[in-house]
Formats: structure tokens, C-alpha cells, sequence
């Protein structure tokens, strides 16, 4: 058996493990270099219920479908990777507040665009996009549960 110590077997993207050290290392960039780094949580919306009505085969396509633009449209010096289950992660490197929110607002459209067929169904694909900045004093698990906390309040917003 192959290990995958830094990468996603379903997406491709990194996993879990490297989105950590990648965010350890922009932590301490920042901390040094006074750079800026956004970090951004991204959850997929109704996941459970397309694979309760569709399958779990329908999920995966979602999530390699969203995988691949999540790739296409950021840079390639951005850590994009998928954190668990339905969440994703990115880290966007000297972005300023409203160039973040212009990206999650884009990235957003490009999903809304998307309607991915499974086995001659179409299946929406929308997520809930939230995201901090890295501050002077801020820990890699610090970060990961603000990033968390505004994905969460993102979810919460009524459409």
C-alpha cells in the first residue's frame, strides 16, 4: 500500500497534515517578515443529504469537482487542501481584506455556476466560505478555529 502522508486520495489536493505545516510555516513568515496570509475554511453545503438521496459516489464527484476549481482558480503559491469530510482549506498569501473578500465572493460564483452530473442527475454545488488573517500572536490551532468560527458564521448567514 502506497502512503499518502500529504495528499488527498480522493481530490488530489493536500490533506489534513500538510495544510497544518504549511500554516505553521506562513505563521511564523508572518511573525518574522510582518507578511499577510488569509486563511479560509470552506464547508460544502447539503453534503449529507447528496449522499443520502444520490449515493456517496455522487459526494465524491462533488468533492473532485469542487477540488478542481477550487485549483484553476487560485495561484499556485496558495495552499489549497482538503481538511476532512466536506471542509476545505486555503491559505492566500498578501491579500488584503477586500481582495479576500472579492476572491470567496468569486469563488462562490464559479460554484454557483456548477451543477455536476452523476448518473443523469444534476447536483448543485454550493459551500460556505469563511476566513481570518494571521496576527502577530496568533497558533496554528488558534487560527484553525477562527477560520472554523467565521466558515460557521458564514453557514448561518440567510441567503
Amino acid at each position: 500500500m502506497k502512503l499518502h502522508a500529504y495528499n488527498d486520495v480522493l481530490t488530489g489536493l493536500s490533506n489534513r497534515r500538510l495544510f497544518v505545516e504549511s500554516l505553521e510555516d506562513r505563521v511564523a513568515r508572518c511573525r518574522r517578515y510582518g507578511d499577510n496570509c488569509a486563511v479560509l475554511f470552506l464547508d460544502v453545503d447539503k453534503l449529507k443529504a447528496i449522499n443520502d438521496e444520490h449515493g456517496h459516489a455522487a459526494g465524491d464527484a462533488l468533492l473532485v469537482r469542487l477540488a478542481e476549481i477550487l485549483k484553476t482558480h487560485t495561484r499556485t503559491t496558495d495552499v489549497v487542501a482538503r481538511i476532512g469530510g466536506d471542509e476545505f482549506g486555503l491559505l492566500l498569501d498578501n491579500l488584503n481584506g477586500d481582495q479576500v473578500a472579492d476572491k470567496i465572493d468569486f469563488l462562490l460564483q464559479q460554484l454557483a455556476k456548477e451543477n455536476i452530473s452523476h448518473e443523469g442527475r444534476k447536483l448543485p454545488l454550493s459551500a460556505s466560505i469563511g476566513y481570518c488573517f494571521i496576527g502577530p500572536k496568533d497558533t496554528t490551532d488558534g487560527l484553525m478555529s477562527r477560520a472554523d468560527a467565521a466558515m460557521y458564521r458564514a453557514k448561518d448567514k440567510p441567503e
